[in-house]
């Protein structure tokens, strides 16, 4: 009896074995790399979510700013699939349009951009009829210091304009579309403004 208590004691009184020790470890490992696995996609889906956050402001920017140039226009003298000029108002009340009074919104393909060019306070002003070729005369001046440019969005993909007649000077309404690359998620954003055309017929 003495002999068996004795061994029941050894037994009682022994630590892990080798096998015992190495699958509480096993058991460690695949627990801590689902722990890692799940933070990992956390960590994921709160930068896809910020990505996201920051494209659809950026997109709610450019439309509101190009929505609102539009509305505030006069008319549309001339627009490309890509670009726009705006007459803003007849400020020298002659009835037509003047260097001072136009604007160009269009499309930097090369630099994925936006820009927004309006001129500076001039000395002297330079005055068009409505059959002029706007689109040579401001590409002539366009980004100098009497029409200087502004950076409206960076990060475009693409941005396309739509009118609702074939004649810009007589178009009433101005859609366009454009794609914003930001991080892994992609964004096409669309907009649409009505413009006054107080001098179209």
């Amino acid at each position: 009896m003495r002999r068996r208590s004795s061994i029941r004691k050894r037994h009682a009184c022994r630590g892990l074995t080798l096998l015992e020790l190495l699958l509480a470890l096993a058991g460690t490992a695949v627990i801590g790399s689902a722990v890692a696995a799940m933070l990992t996609g956390v960590a994921y889906g709160t930068a896809t979510d910020k990505d996201m956050r920051s494209l659809i402001t950026r997109q709610m920017a450019l439309r509101a700013r190009v929505e609102a140039e539009v509305r505030e226009s006069r008319m549309l003298l001339d627009a490309g699939a890509d670009y726009m000029i705006l007459w803003s108002g007849d400020a020298d009340e002659d009835g037509l349009p003047s260097k001072s009074e136009i604007q160009v919104i269009e499309y930097d393909a090369v630099m994925d951009r936006v820009m927004r060019y309006a001129p500076a306070p001039l000395i002297s002003d330079v005055g068009y009829a409505f059959a002029d070729d706007f689109r040579t005369a401001t590409n002539s001046y366009k980004g100098d210091s009497t029409f200087p440019g502004e950076r409206w969005a960076e990060q475009i993909a693409s941005f396309t304009l739509t009118l609702d007649a074939i004649d810009p000077q007589s178009a009433k309404l101005v859609s366009f579309t454009f794609g914003m690359a930001g991080g892994e998620v992609p964004y096409t954003g669309i907009g649409a403004a009505a413009i006054r055309n107080e001098v179209a017929e």
